[in-house]
């Protein structure tokens, strides 16, 4: 499972920074930050939806009765995963805020 994180790091910082690069040529800075930020913050919210942070402890407790360790293994993961690919486009979300102010 590390090497899987470490590879979902790899792979969101290199698809970020190509992207923030060809949408600034293309672009203005402005249009990169929204999409680069934008993108992290759909990649948390499916990281937030697929851990179930979003539900209230009686529909969660209701959830894990009846919810089977397949279930529960794919779910940790690919939150975990999401969560890791949306770091560096958020960040480069903020270093490119940052860099036009």
């Amino acid at each position: 499972m590390k090497s899987l994180l470490t590879r979902t790091l790899f792979i969101g910082i290199v698809t970020c920074i190509i992207a923030a690069i060809f949408i600034s040529l293309l672009s203005n800075g402005e249009t990169a930050i929204k999409i680069t930020g934008g993108a992290g913050l759909v990649s948390w919210l499916l990281a937030g939806l697929l851990s179930g942070a979003f539900i209230s402890g009686d529909r969660t407790r209701a959830n894990e009765s009846i919810e089977t360790e397949g279930d529960k293994r794919f779910r940790s993961k690919y939150s975990s995963l999401f969560f890791i690919f949306g770091l560096p486009w958020l960040a480069t979300a903020l270093v490119l805020y940052l860099m036009s102010k």
